[in-house]
Parts: structure tokens; sequence; C-alpha cells
């Protein structure tokens, strides 16, 4: 099933006694009006809803458009891959940043989209009713998801527009979402790397922060900008301590239903193995980085990423060993499992969801090997663009109900402009990334193993690697292009020797993955959406899904927190950048940025820089405007604290923070630091 519809973790829904008093990633057609109004006196109308919807963006991260004339708001390390394609060893745009002096110096960024959730409908019955009475998981799993690209692919071809089936609530229930895209957006502002991630990673999901974590892009239509009717007004006033705001975005995945078992084997299982491999990674980057200048600056972004996604990955750990948050979760299941056990229709019709899971948990366990090693090939790596390729070139041809997913007729856009957009490509760094990858397989399966013999065919890793990059003219976007045409007919004779590897590999992702999906995750998410359910014929669907890397609706108050034997306060400010810098004596990544410390005394350092707030976030919300009951902009959601971490499966609102940057520091940096007076007064509608 389609990761970004009905996947495991994003399809689950929370089932508990109670929701905590600003708990929930909400969907718009299912707004927490009256507990808005429980607990703040406050129920948005339906135009509020709307407006701020409609002025909302989803660009695999979050965004938002902040003037009439298409000017969008978002973080610079959701801008950051885009800035490190535009740098080149002359012009490096991580390092120094970039700012636009008008519009004509504005820079296009490749690939890049942005998406507008113009309508949500139900679609329900329409997935349910493509099931056949008696249908085995899988089995229903292949007829759902067959329907699904039906009804993107019939959407797209009337109306020439995005659709896309989410799953909520367990499977429990289904909307079509339908977007209006933007494809050709440009580069209007990115701070240096300094400004947005002082402090580095030493300071990376800790607050309290200073980090200027800000991008402005710009959204075009016909070669000009884009002229929009819904848009974020600026309150330059901010927002204080108390005060009830909203954040609007996209998060990618939580975890709240998962069951105590399969937690568990996260726990136990999972989440040590991926730490230990992606610290590892990390090494192996990092010392290439230390070959010289350039090596940094080509290895700059991957580090970046890695290193958020370890430190994350970790305080999600922390949350999982931490008796106090696994005993509550083994509470709340026992006492769904035994109202459930209370009822005989209930038992009958959901009692055994909970062995199911368990079953398919073994399974995995006693294919572990296969599953680390043989369902992927990385991501953002010149190997998993061949395998791709391969695979379109397989599937396009295919009817668009019988192909795998992420290449029905609906995807297909996207999956070709992921493809022949140019990027840099160093070969380099592509030979560490890909030497460790395939490196790990081939140790850990061993060289009796079909899927060495077959791929490696009797080469070491370090000798393979070495030959498919020296031979290979995939880092040219022109010959990716080239090959692409004709629905990639060419790809499968192609003798370029990465592609000739990809062909190699992709009988065993293909075999691995039908039989992941027979045995353990089709089989889950047929047992959740029972335990949802289960849920609902209990305690009700006054509830909200787990996020699904779809637009949502949080909400909180400004609020500060207890740590230790102290208390953190709800807003730094620009006095705090340089008291933190000038204490680390401005070593390392705490030193003050150069663009900043020259305009010392033209900055007002009284204004606030960073706040927390109380509203349910997780990864993906990066980007996320935050706004006042006004509906004006007052912050941009930039991070998360440690303590949010473990939110992923149990939200829990006494020390987890959501972080944004301060909409007045915003205001006053780029006025003042980087002279941008033509944005300012396009921000302030002047």
């Amino acid at each position: 099933m389609k990761g970004k519809t009905i996947s495991l973790s994003i399809a689950a829904c929370l089932i508990c006694f109670g929701i905590i008093a600003d708990e929930g990633m909400w969907t718009y057609d299912h707004a927490p009006l009256e507990q808005l109004e429980k607990n703040y006196g406050f129920v948005p109308s339906q135009a509020w809803l709307d407006h701020l919807r409609l002025s909302s963006l989803d660009m695999n991260a979050s965004a938002s458009f902040v003037s009439k004339d298409g000017l969008i708001l978002t973080n610079h390390h959701c801008a950051l891959g885009s800035a490190q394609r535009l740098s080149t060893p002359e012009r490096n745009i991580v390092r120094d940043g970039f700012v636009a002096g008008s519009p004509e110096q504005e820079i296009p960024i490749p690939g890049m989209t942005m998406q507008v959730l113009e309508s949500i409908e139900d679609a329900t019955a329409a997935v349910e009713g493509s099931v056949k009475p008696g249908s085995a998981p899988a089995e229903a799993r292949a007829q759902k998801e067959a329907a699904i690209a039906k009804m993107e692919s019939d959407y797209k071809t009337r109306s020439g527009k995005k659709g896309q089936v989410v799953a909520l609530y367990g499977g429990a229930r289904y909307a079509f979402y339908k977007y209006r895209e933007y494809s050709d957006i440009r580069l209007v502002f990115i701070p240096e790397l300094q400004a947005a991630f002082f402090g580095g990673d030493d300071d990376n999901f800790t607050y309290p922060r200073y980090d200027l974590d800000v991008a402005l892009l710009r959204a075009y239509e016909n070669g000009k900008p884009a002229r929009v009717e819904h848009f974020l007004e600026v309150n330059p006033k901010g927002t204080k301590d108390g005060d009830l705001v909203f954040a609007s975005g996209c998060p990618r995945e939580t975890d709240r239903l998962m069951t105590y078992a399969m937690l568990e084997h996260l726990r136990d299982v999972t989440t040590p193995f991926t730490l230990k491999k992606m610290r590892e990674f990390e090494s192996k980057i990092k010392s290439y980085g230390h070959r010289g200048v350039e090596h940094e600056r080509r290895g700059r972004t991957v580090v970046y990423f890695l290193e958020n996604y370890i430190k994350s990955t970790e305080g999600e750990f922390a949350g999982l060993k931490d008796p106090a948050m696994m005993s509550r979760k083994k509470e709340r299941e026992d006492a769904l499992r035994a109202a459930v056990d209370r009822d005989p229709k209930l038992k009958q019709e959901f009692g055994a969801a909970w062995k199911e899971i368990e079953d398919s948990l073994k399974w995995e366990n006693d294919h572990i090997n296969d599953v680390r090693h043989k369902l992927d090939v990385g991501t953002r790596n010149l190997l998993a663009t061949a395998v791709t390729m391969v695979r379109y070139a397989a599937e396009a041809g295919k009817p668009d109900a019988g192909r795998l997913d992420g290449f029905h007729d609906a995807e297909i856009e996207d999956v070709v402009r992921g493809i022949v957009t140019p990027s840099p490509v160093y070969k380099d760094l592509e030979e560490v990334m890909l030497t460790f990858i395939l490196g790990g397989k081939y140790d850990a399966l061993g060289q009796d193993d079909p899927y060495v013999k077959s791929v490696f065919q009797g080469m070491r890793p370090e000798a393979l690697v070495w030959e498919v990059l020296t031979g290979t003219k995939l880092d040219d976007a022109s010959f990716r292009r080239k090959l692409m045409e004709k629905k990639g007919k060419a790809i499968l004779k192609s003798k370029d020797p990465l592609l000739v590897l990809a062909r190699r590999i992709d009988p065993f992702l293909r075999e691995t993955e039908a039989a992941y999906r027979d045995n353990v995750s089709a089989v889950q998410e047929a047992a959740l959406t029972k335990i949802a359910r289960a849920g609902f014929a209990i305690y009700g669907t006054d509830t909200y899904p787990d996020a699904t890397g779809t637009l949502r609706l949080s909400f909180g108050k400004i609020a500060g927190f207890p740590r230790n034997s102290t208390l953190v306060p709800p807003f730094t400010t620009l006095y705090g950048l340089f008291d933190r810098g000038y204490s680390f004596g401005e070593r390392g990544d705490f030193y003050i940025p150069e663009a900043i410390k020259a305009k010392e005394k033209q900055l007002d350092l009284k204004t606030p820089y960073n706040f927390v707030c109380t509203a349910d976030i997780t990864g993906g919300n990066s980007g996320s405007p935050v706004v006042d009951t006004e509906g004006k902009l007052v912050g941009l959601v930039f991070d998360g604290n440690a303590e949010s971490h473990p939110n992923a499966y149990v939200y829990d609102e006494f020390q987890a923070r959501c972080v944004a940057v301060d909409i007045r520091a915003i205001l006053e940096i780029i006025r003042k630091v980087y002279g941008a007076e033509w944005l300012y007064k396009e921000m302030i509608g002047q």
C-alpha cells in the first residue's frame, strides 16, 4: 500500500481515554472546535479555517504564502537542499546566504514544487467498496490500492490537477485531498548557515534557541510572480506569554496507535540497529568532509540531515526506554482489550487483532536480515536513482492498477521530474555512500546469499562501486532525460553499469517487498484498522488521526516549561544570541554570524528571537506558520525540543514544546542586517 496513504506508520488513529488540553494534529474538515471553546473560549469560523488552509503550502515540509505576490515563508533547513544544488565552489549559498535585490534577481529552483490543499472530500465508501468479501489482508490491500490509483488518475485526467487519497483513523475513513500545484519556485532570501543553525548539533532540538531558521521563496506562474488570494498578514507586534496560537503544517507521521508489542519491537530491534548504522554512516561522511574545503561543502547537507535524523531518533528511543511512558501505553491497551473482551460481538470482530500483530512481528524477526538488507538501497544517492529508473521502465507500460506503488498515472509526473531535474552529483561522495550501503549488505548477508552472488558477482563492494561509478553517465541530467523518453524503454537495454547493477538488484527488492507486504505490513494495517474501530465503538470518534504527511491544524499556548530545578522562558531575545556567542568565546558553532555582529548597535536587542508553545507537532511541521486568533502570522515553526520526541508515540505537554522563530526577529533582521527593505515592506503589506 502506498506510503503516502495507508502505510503502517501513518495510517493509525489515536485511541485514548481523553485528549490532553492542547493535543492533536487535526484535519481541516474536523477541527477541534469544542476543545478550543472549552479550553480557550475561542471558536474559529469556517472562513478563518479556509483562509489558513489556503494560505498553507506543502513542499514535503511546510510553508505559507505571506504576500499577494506569491512570497513564501519556510525554514532555512527546508530550503537547504535547494541552496546546496544552487551552490558552486565559487558561490557557496549554503555558507554565505543569498538575498535578491529585486524580483528580477530571484533564482529558479529546479524541480521544486508547492501544493495548496483546495478541498477535502470523503472517499471511504469508494475505497471500502472496492474490497471483495472474504479477501485476505494482502488481497484487500491490493484491491484498495487499485481503487485509489484509479481515483487519483481519473481526477488528474479530468482536472489536470493532483489528487491524493489519504487513509485516516486506522483506515476507518478515507479522504480525497485535491491540490493546486505551483512548479516554478524561486529563491528570494536565505541567510548564511551559521545564522540559521547557530549552536550547531549541540543546540539542535534544544531550547532556548537563537536561530534564524528562515527562507523566503516565491511562486511564479507564466513567468510572473503568482497572484494569490489567500496569504497570511503579518502581526508585527508578535505574541506574548499565554496567548493561544495555531500551527498549520504537514506533520509526517506519528505512531500513537502502535500496540505495546510494536513499540517493544521498535525499542529492542529496529531502533538500536537504525541508530548504529546511521552513526556509522555519519562518521563516513564526516571523514569525507575532512579531506578538504570543497569536500566539506559537498557533504555538508548530508551531514546536517544525518545529525538531525540521529538526534531526533535518539529522542524517540529515549521515550521507548522510559518505563513511565511504556507503562502508560500498556495500561491504555490493556483497558481497550479488556473492554473488547467483555463484549462478545466486539471480541469476535476485533479480538484477534493484537495476536495478528504479534504474529507479524515474529515473521519479521525470523526474516530480519532480509528485511534490513534487501528492502532498499538507501535514498538520495545515484544507485537509488538508477533503481527508480529501472522500475519506471518496467512499470510505465503496465495497466495503471497493476503497477508498483509510486508509479501510477497520478504519480508518474513527480517520478520523472525527480529523475531529470539537474542536480550536482559528486562521484567521490557517491563512492563513500554506495560503498557503505552495499558493503553493509555484503557483510551482513554473506557471500553465499543469492542476493550477494547475483548483485556482486564475485566482486568486493569497493571494487564494484568503483567500476559502476567510473563507467556510469547517470550523473548527467541530460543523459537521464534521454533515457526516460518513450516510457524508458532504453533503460532496460542500457549497458550503463549503474543501470545494469540496478537491474540485478530490482528482482530481489520486489521479492522482499512482496513477502514483507503479505506477512507484515498488510497484516498490521488490517489489525490496526480493527483496533481503531474497536476504540471508536468503545470511546467514540471525537478524536484526531495520526499524522499522514498531509495538512493539519495544531494549537496551543505560548508557554515556558520546567527543566531540572529551574524554569525555561517562553521567549529568547537577540540579547541572548550575543550572550551565548560571547559566553562560548565564539568558538565552533557558537560564533556570532558576521552579518548580524556587524549590525549589533543598530539592532533592537530586546526583540524576541525564538519562542515555544504547546502546539502538537512532529517532523514535517518544519516551516509551519504560527498564527494568532486573528489568523495573523506571529512565528515560524522550525523545531521541537528534545522532550517532544516521544510525542511520536504519546503526547505530553508538560515539557514537550514546539519551537518557532518570532516574526519580530524575522522583520528586524531582514531589514537591518540584510538591508532587504523591499522584502520587509512586502511582508508587512506596505
